[in-house]
């Protein structure tokens, strides 16, 4: 059976992700190496039931907190934090988080909070690519939903 995106499959991208978000503090884009993740299910994107959670660093309130806040304008208005930020300020309300950093792929939310919000957005691309090539090597490769039989996952 295909199991779309997991627990397990956002642990092992997160894997992949985690050095590349480490080398760019290591090489002084980022300004710390630092950061909360957070992966709703795309079947049933509830906030307070996230797929997966993940810290770079050590684990910071502050910063779950504000993926929280990124996600619930991200889920309000859906689009991504920093569009609403950059071209539709107007869908703000009182309470909302300022700061971009949530995006929303073909139903996959994502949210990193920790450094600047340009590199937190981008830390949230990195996570959906890395998500969709596993799904999508899962999909095709030998054993995946693709040699399963029938037309049905």
């Amino acid at each position: 059976m295909f199991p779309g995106v997991t627990e397990e499959s956002c642990a092992l991208a997160w894997s992949i992700i985690e050095p590349a978000i480490r080398s760019a503090h290591q090489v002084g884009e980022t300004n710390g190496f630092r950061g909360t993740l957070m992966v709703l299910d795309p079947a049933s994107p509830d906030p307070a039931a996230p797929l997966y959670v993940a810290h770079a660093g050590e684990p910071d309130p502050e910063y779950l907190r504000n993926v929280e806040g990124k996600v619930a304008v991200t889920i309000r208005t859906g689009m991504d934090s920093s569009r609403v930020r950059q071209d539709f300020p107007h869908l703000y309300r009182e309470g909302d988080i300022k700061y971009p950093g949530a995006i929303i792929r073909e139903g996959l939310i994502v949210a990193f909070s920790g450094v600047q919000g340009h590199f937190d957005e981008m830390i949230c691309e990195w996570m959906v690519a890395t998500l969709r090539g596993i799904a999508r090597d899962r999909f095709s490769r030998p054993g995946g939903a693709d040699d399963a039989d029938g037309a049905y996952l």
